[in-house]
């Protein structure tokens, strides 16, 4: 069976935005019907023995029309708000989207719900009379049975596909916030499901294009008579109105210390508007007598909100009562803490917000959510259309489900090759690189400078092997922080590069599969047991670096007293990791020695006696102490080799934990 083409609907109050994807390849596109927008104005223009308009269309020809053509038409907007209260709300809208189809077909779109999975998107904490008149709806105006998606859904699995977003990070704690025209919409999800959801279906930037119609008015004193008198009033608050908005906004955003000025052309001008006075204004917010005039069903279920009075807003004809204000910035603020409280979500348990709709790009938006919640201001994310997010990501859920599940079996398949593959090989040319750079340093600050001037001091003036080992031990011990500080500065920097390293391989491996985990959510930390060996240079047992060569330099004093010891005595009393058998160049003359008194009795006494110069000469000759450098850089890269092998076990543990994590993930996401 072939696999169905997918219409995602974003059924707006301000917009309505329709997209399409593969079931199979999620690639969404937006329906685009000539102009070059995102979406279509959700507005229906109704005229007298002609079809009706709609969308910008409508809007248009409506604003141009003469007060006798007025008389002949109706215009409706905002329609969705009132979809569960007002059946001429339900009516406006099934012609709106039935006349959707019709312009689609007339432009030979390919959106025809026949043959499609049609997904309309619904606000989460819509209720069942909300859903029942959105799908009975939808059905009227030629869509068939809709399945009805949670909007704060479509967009974290938007911002999952584009990559915003990795997997676990989606799964983890996510509050969705979905500030469009008609209401504003909070979503808490936790493992990909709605947790708790809240909102208020009146909040919406349609009281915002109200409050900068009554800031029109204000400045043009009688315009809202005159308006009302052309009939032009709602359509200069609805559409006029929200594109001064729009475009105040968006100023703001980049500088809130600028002034605004617009002119509306036939319809009065705004001028010098600044941030101040919008919170003057949004705080002391009551709605227009158009406002109320148009949406009056609204007005009973504003008493309260935002802290407003109970009473009537609007005496019988009369203008605004006193204290009945709404403080719109305070209500988006109480609406946001009450859900939380209400859903008892601790602020710590949010670790990313997602912003969409059109009313989200509003500065005080982002800067309410950074105040109440401990979040870094990259875990506030918004995409750069978040107004269209809803539609594309309903729309290519079925193809991301069908994604992530190819991806799960894949990575699931390839793992155990990559950990022996790419991410042995890294750490193999690290090491190596590492091993390089800690051997230079560790002969170069440790022997060059400290043991060999001593061990060539000790040739040309002789003396007691004994008080050489003396004094090696204080120059060394002195080297020791110097040494030390050299070390952890290398060990400290290949870390970090293995880290770096290791999170490009993966971000390569997931992204070859269609997906991705940002580098910001690859948490790729080496345990402390691991990465503390790289950096001790002084411990017990000989583990750090310096223990190394320390052990190495007294394997070689050990050795030069063997000499004394003849034959192949220096072989059997050399210790140390280096083990050094430098051979017998004065065994026959102590060989008498070795028989009476024994081995051990013979080397101590050998480490008193003092050396003269030529003897001297003869332990410690260049060659000898080229051959020591040669064994003290073997045994470092030995050394080093053996803590990379439980390095290289961690991180594949870590990894193959951090990668079965994921799966786990992909298989949760397909259960949205």
């Amino acid at each position: 069976m072939n696999a169905l083409s997918v219409l995602g609907i974003d059924f707006g109050t301000t917009k309505t935005y329709l997209s399409k994807c593969p079931e199979e390849e999620p690639s969404p596109v937006s329906v685009d019907f000539g102009d070059g927008r995102d979406g279509i104005p959700s507005a229906i223009l109704y005229r007298r023995g002609k079809a009706p308009l709609i969308g910008q269309t409508a809007l248009d020809e409506y604003g141009e029309a003469s007060y006798w053509e007025r008389n002949t038409y109706r215009l409706a907007t905002n329609f969705k708000a009132d979809l569960a209260r007002s059946e001429k709300a339900r009516t406006a809208a099934s012609d709106f989207l039935s006349a959707l189809l019709a312009e689609a077909r007339a432009q030979r779109l390919d959106m025809e719900p026949a043959g499609r999975r049609v997904l309309f998107g619904a606000p989460s904490e819509s209720d069942e009379a909300f859903r029942a008149a959105l799908e009975e709806t939808a059905g009227r105006a030629g869509y068939g049975v809709p399945f009805l998606v949670d909007e704060p859904k479509g967009a974290l699995l938007y911002h999952m596909k584009q990559r915003d977003i990795s997997v676990d990070a989606a799964l983890d704690g996510v509050l969705v916030v979905d500030f469009g025209g008609g209401t504003c919409d909070f979503a808490f999800l936790e493992r990909g499901r709605v947790v708790h959801s809240w909102g208020d279906m009146l909040l919406g930037g349609r009281l915002f294009d109200d409050l900068f119609f009554q800031w029109l008015c204000d400045q043009n004193p009688g315009l809202e008579e005159e308006l009302a008198a052309r009939d032009a009033a709602y359509y200069v608050q609805t559409s006029l109105c929200r594109d001064v908005k729009e475009f105040f906004s968006r100023t703001m955003a980049r500088d809130r210390e600028e002034s605004v000025s617009k002119v509306l052309r036939g319809y009065g001008r705004l001028t010098d508007m600044t941030w101040r006075e919008f919170l003057r204004r949004g705080s002391e917010y009551s709605p227009s007598m158009t406002f109320a005039d148009h949406a009056g069903e609204t007005i009973p279920e504003l008493r309260g909100r935002g802290g407003s009075s109970a009473r009537s807003f609007l005496a019988a004809a009369d203008g605004p009562m006193p204290g009945s204000e709404i403080d719109l910035f305070g209500w988006f603020r109480a609406c946001l803490l009450a859900g939380l409280d209400q859903g008892g979500i601790a602020r710590s348990r949010v670790s990313l917000v997602i912003l969409a709709g059109g009313s989200s790009q509003w500065p005080f938006v982002r800067e309410t959510l950074a105040s109440e919640m401990p979040l870094e201001d990259r875990s506030i994310v918004r995409s750069e259309r978040p107004y269209a997010v809803i539609s594309l990501g309903i729309s290519l859920m079925p193809a991301l489900k069908r994604r992530f599940a190819a991806a799960r079996r894949s990575l699931g398949d390839e793992l155990e090759g990559f950990l022996q593959g790419p991410l042995s090989d890294l750490v193999t040319s690290m090491g190596e690189r590492l091993d390089e750079k800690m051997t230079a340093t560790a002969l170069d600050v440790f022997f060059r400078q400290e043991v060999v001037p001593l061990l060539k001091h000790f040739r040309e003036e002789g003396g007691r092997i004994a008080l050489l080992q003396i004094r090696l031990d204080q120059r060394t011990a002195a080297a020791e922080p110097r040494a030390r500080e050299h070390l952890a500065r290398l060990a400290t920097g290949f870390l970090e590069g293995l880290r770096e390293g290791a999170e490009d391989l993966l971000a390569d491996w997931f992204a070859s599969h269609g997906i991705s985990v940002p580098r910001r959510d690859l948490s790729l930390t080496l345990p402390e047991e691991l990465s503390e060996p790289l950096l001790r240079v002084r411990t017990p047992a000989a583990d750090g670096m310096l223990d190394v060569a320390c052990a190495a330099v007294g394997g070689f004093l050990t050795a030069g007293a063997a000499i004394l010891c003849g034959g192949t005595g220096a072989a059997l009393i050399s210790a140390g990791p280096v083990g050094l058998a430098v051979g017998a160049l004065l065994g026959a003359s102590a060989g008498w020695v070795l028989l009476r008194h024994g081995r051990e009795h013979f080397r101590e006494a050998a480490e008193r006696i003092p050396l003269p110069p030529f003897a001297a000469s003869i332990l410690m000759s260049d060659k000898s102490i080229d051959r020591l450098e040669e064994d003290l850089a073997r045994a470092i890269r030995e050394h080093l080799q053996r803590r990379f092998v439980p390095l290289k076990r961690a991180m594949d543990d870590h990894i193959r934990n951090l990668v079965l994590e994921e799966i786990r993930a992909l298989n949760e996401i397909n259960s949205f």
